[in-house]
């Protein structure tokens, strides 16, 4: 089963056009890494999957359910607001900033939308929060408050609080791109055990060994359209578009 199918969706700003057509297909259990030039549409593709971005045309299905049905900029798809509503709760997203809220603890950060959007009780929410931020390796900074935490721990604590919605897919926007070189290889070793438990991911990035060790597809998109896609090998040691060669080239 498809967790997340796009056919042909576009987006402009004004009269660019930052995404042309882009059609792609996210299996269950699947890691999708999109690689490319800044500019090129990955983060506008991936804000567009969870209606952060208003498409001009296209289909968005999730779980096989036709989500967006965008006609020029209308939206023509049969389900219910409510239905959509669910169906974006499917969807946990970890963006380049962490946007924790300053004035709640790791642990409220982690609690806040399974108790306001799920109704979850707070004893349970908080056996959650806790088992989630251990499985971060953040079980002994429960009560820090995001000033006193690093860039790092900050975004794995932004990783167990997507993950506490119970979401059938993660996107990552970038997710290491603010942080500092040395706090990288622990949010990457976060991502590395969710993509071997067998969570659906769709990550955005520019760390191209990481991409090259967990990706099942890669995903080339350059000026809002997919050029390539295929296998880590496929696409790292042999890639058939000149423009997928010459990316390469220059971050290889």
């Amino acid at each position: 089963m498809s967790v997340i199918k796009t056919e042909n969706i576009c987006k402009n700003f004004g009269s660019l056009q930052v995404l042309k057509n882009v059609s792609l297909t996210v299996e269950q259990g699947e890691v999708v890494v999109i690689i490319g030039p800044s500019g090129a549409g990955k983060s506008t593709y991936l804000r567009s999957l969870n209606r952060l971005e208003k498409l001009q045309n296209g289909k968005i299905y999730v779980n096989d359910e036709l989500m967006e049905d965008r006609i020029n900029g209308k939206n023509h798809s049969p389900i219910t607001k409510k239905r959509r509503e669910e169906l974006l709760l499917d969807m946990g997203m970890v963006f380049q900033r962490f946007n924790l809220f300053p004035h709640k603890t790791a642990l409220e950060n982690v609690m806040l939308a399974p108790m306001h959007v799920k109704g979850m009780k707070e004893a349970e929410a908080k056996a959650k929060a806790t088992e989630l931020l251990e499985r971060v390796g953040l079980g002994d900074k429960l009560d820090s408050y995001p000033a006193k935490l690093s860039g790092g721990q900050q975004q794995r604590v932004a990783i167990a609080r997507a993950l506490a919605m119970d979401p059938k897919v993660m996107l990552f926007d970038e997710p290491t791109s603010a942080l500092d070189p040395e706090l990288v290889g622990d949010v990457l070793k976060v991502m590395k055990d969710l993509a071997a438990s067998g969570m659906t991911m769709i990550i955005v990035t520019h760390e191209i060994g990481f991409a090259r060790e967990v990706a099942d597809k890669i995903v080339f998109m350059y000026d809002g359209a997919i050029l390539e896609e295929g296998t880590a090998e496929q696409v790292f040691n042999n890639p058939k578009n000149e423009r997928t060669k010459q990316f390469l080239d220059s971050v290889l």
